[in-house]
């Protein structure tokens, strides 16, 4: 017989599940009483008023090879085994995480749950919710009993109770009965009574008021133990037998509505609806959304990934995409507040973007192979106490070696508990030499809202608005840290902007240190790598923010992006006469790179199907390869929904195409290349592939570097080797049976 015992905060809960423990065990049964309350005081009456130890003080306190059940479960009166689930301190950790991970414990050490007659859980309070609700799952309680009073409120917990115990059902009917423990002497327990009757539960006991529980508490006894010929401790001894016979129930908890109606004889005001949000119109439109309020403003306006704005899918963790960020600060140091595994994942996406880096194009990045992440390193004892402790300590250890900014992230665990990191940043660091960036993992959104969060509450802070504009350097806004090609990008741009006297002061966020950030206002034009939703975002914020200026183009890919990127930079700096002389120098070199792929590429047929929504660079060079390009198919892309091209006379773009078309569009139109973002099987075999990247190469060669690639696909086998050796080696013999290999 496994019982629940539920009911409001201070109802008698504890005491009356120890003297029904007790009254198990004085009829001869073998009995376990757990305590599912951080109070620490269920089974103070079985034990002789004794504190146990607690099983989240044994789960933080041991290590977990040492860990033994004889040492949380403690033997009480009559041989009943007494445990006590214990839980934080008021105010911090999650209570309820800790009923589960006492639970956990006891099944990993090996209680044997069959070797107990009776097994009673006192639970907190009225609250079942996640942890507290756990002996209502099925392989738990079979009988819920509820404890309650003559008193309104009281009444009310018990309907709530009830129905956390219809939602718990899951396929499996419970044994349930209502305990009225009077608070009054004297007066009838009709409400009780009525309410019984309408929600379909029996009321098994009715244990009046009396002085005898006091008695046996100074004695830290229960009724059984000190007053056993006492006509109250006959009541529990009855109820002892009664509860194994209680048949089982489908509870029919009230609406507050009738609750009120039924035991006050009042009614409820009508509660106003809430209009319905239209989903379907937000997500057909490609504005901005309007602002909302949030822990992560500036300005009173809220920046968002687009994910969230639209209530798009989620791509990836707010945590790692905050952490990508700001370890791109060199000189700074991320304490990550959660599980070292989550710092582990966070480090890893750098890691592996760091060596693709630097195999494919020989760039080392410290910041992605090395990066300056500490963890916490919570653990299940930590989720349950809290963990603002070891953060205190990591955060005080970081300081001491006085990096030049530290930013604190939070992942999930320390989200859902509720850790107040901020009040301890402000304790540690009262001169605000700490960030905190907003992300509590996926909680706060995407991979993409973590990175907009590391700039804006990260990086966006060290920003000096006092700092004065020079006339000789441009900052660098947007890159995408985990682009393979993203250093061999800024050193091309790098390079085009050293043609006409120009410098790059910072880059806003990637391989930048806090000093060239706490300067960025020396710089007087921004450049945005991409204009997609995030460069959007960063452009409104610094500009909101700062009055920082734009350039009107991102990052170029071709000869005319190129070409109308550096003009509008000169004229900004009035550099003219060095544009001219430098377009003058990449006009030669592009018609050299071009006369020498013309005669490969020159009436090639090409299909183009891809989520770019900029795709002019790679038309422009096919145009100019005297390609035909016969398909184009740009695919809906949660990340941009601005498709844009100066090409209109020239072809029809298909928008919103359906990807899962390719295939007979390939059959049917039969073209040389099909470029698109990825391959996916059962494309026909009579076609040449390639991948369309996300990032392209920056500047004017920048197209026809892709074009190089089609040079060397077009001059290869349609069909691999194997597969004609496959082929071959199927083919039937003349008796009519393949050769396998």
């Amino acid at each position: 017989m496994r019982i629940a015992v539920y009911g409001k905060g201070g109802i008698g809960k504890s005491t009356f599940s120890a003297n029904l423990s007790a009254a198990q065990a004085a009829a001869g049964r073998r009995v376990m009483q757990i305590g599912c309350d951080p109070k620490q005081d269920s089974t103070r009456l079985l034990v002789g008023g004794q504190r146990l130890t607690t099983v989240m003080d044994y789960l933080r306190d041991t290590a977990a090879a040492k860990q033994r059940l004889r040492e949380i479960v403690h033997q009480g009166w009559r041989g009943i085994d007494c445990v006590e689930a214990g839980g934080p301190e008021p105010g911090v950790g999650c209570a309820g995480r800790g009923i589960l991970s006492a639970f956990a414990m006891l099944d990993r050490l090996g209680c044997d749950w069959s070797g107990y007659d009776a097994v009673v859980y006192d639970v907190l309070g009225d609250v079942v919710c996640g942890g507290f609700a756990v002996p209502l799952r099925k392989g738990f309680a079979e009988t819920i009993l509820v404890v309650t009073s003559e008193e309104f409120m009281s009444v009310y917990a018990a309907n709530n109770i009830l129905r956390g115990v219809r939602n718990m059902q899951q396929g499996q009917s419970r044994s349930v009965g209502l305990i009225v423990n009077r608070r009054q002497r004297e007066g009838g327990i009709g409400p009780v009574r009525r309410f019984a009757d309408k929600a379909g539960v029996p009321i098994l006991a009715v244990i009046p008021r009396s002085e005898v529980f006091q008695r046996a508490e100074a004695r830290a006894q229960t009724l059984q133990h000190a007053f056993g010929d006492h006509e109250l401790a006959e009541v529990f001894r009855q109820l002892a037998r009664k509860v194994a016979s209680v048949p089982p129930a489908e509870p029919k908890p009230l609406s507050d509505g009738e609750l009120e109606r039924l035991l006050l004889g009042r009614n409820l005001p009508a509660v106003a609806e809430v209009p319905a949000c239209h989903d379907a119109a937000v997500s057909q439109t490609n504005a901005e959304p309007k602002p909302r309020p949030s822990n992560a403003q500036i300005s009173g306006r809220r920046y968002l990934s687009k994910s969230l704005a639209f209530r798009e899918p989620l791509h990836g963790c707010a945590f790692t995409g905050a952490v990508n960020t700001l370890t791109q600060i060199r000189d700074a140091t991320v304490v990550a507040h959660g599980p070292r595994s989550c710092a582990h994942i966070a480090a890893s996406t750098m890691l592996s973007s760091g060596l693709a880096s630097l195999r494919r194009h020989g760039q080392r990045i410290p910041e992605q192979l090395s990066a300056d992440l500490i963890s916490t390193e919570m653990t299940d004892a930590t989720m349950v106490h809290g963990g603002l402790d070891i953060f205190r300590r990591r955060l005080q250890s970081v300081l001491a070696r006085k990096p030049k900014a530290t930013f604190v992230v939070t992942t999930c665990p320390a989200g859902v508990i509720g850790d107040d990191v901020d009040q301890v940043i402000a304790e540690t660091s009262p001169r605000d030499e700490v960030h905190r960036v907003s992300t509590d993992g996926d909680i706060e959104g995407d991979y993409l809202q973590g990175v907009i969060n590391a700039c804006i509450e990260g990086a966006g802070p060290l920003i000096d608005p006092a700092a004065q504009p020079t006339d000789d350097c441009v900052n660098i806004v947007a890159e995408k840290n985990i682009a393979t090609n993203a250093e061999a990008n800024f050193a091309e741009i790098e390079r085009l902007l050293a043609t006409i006297g120009l410098r790059v002061h910072c880059r806003f966020v990637r391989r930048t240190t806090a000093q060239s950030l706490r300067t960025y206002l020396r710089a007087p034009l921004n450049l945005p790598a991409y204009l997609d939703h995030l460069g959007r975002v960063l452009r409104d914020y610094l500009t909101d923010s700062f009055g920082c200026k734009f350039a009107r183009h991102p990052f170029p890919s071709g000869f005319h992006e190129t070409e109308e990127w550096i003009e509008d930079i000169g004229e900004f700096f009035g550099r003219q006469a060095r544009v001219a002389s430098a377009l003058e120098a990449m006009q030669d070199e592009y018609r050299g790179e071009l006369e020498a792929l013309r005669p490969h590429l020159a009436g090639k047929c090409l299909m183009l199907v891809t989520y770019n929504h900029d795709v002019d660079w790679i038309l422009e060079t096919a145009f100019d390869l005297d390609m035909e390009v016969v398909k184009v198919g740009i695919v809906n892309y949660s990340q941009d929904g601005q498709f844009r091209t100066r090409y209109a006379d020239r072809l029809t773009a298909e928008v919103g195409y359906n990807p899962n078309r390719r295939a007979d569009d390939i059959a049917d139109i039969k073209p040389d290349l099909v470029l698109g973002n990825y391959q996916s099987p059962g494309l026909p075999e009579t076609t040449h592939y390639d991948t369309v990247p996300l990032c392209p190469n920056a500047g004017h060669l920048g197209g026809l570097a892709l074009a190089q690639r089609w040079r060397h696909i077009l001059a290869a086998p349609m069909r691999e080797g194997w597969r004609r050796d496959e082929a071959r080696l199927l083919r039937p013999l003349s008796g009519g049976r393949a050769v396998k290999p």
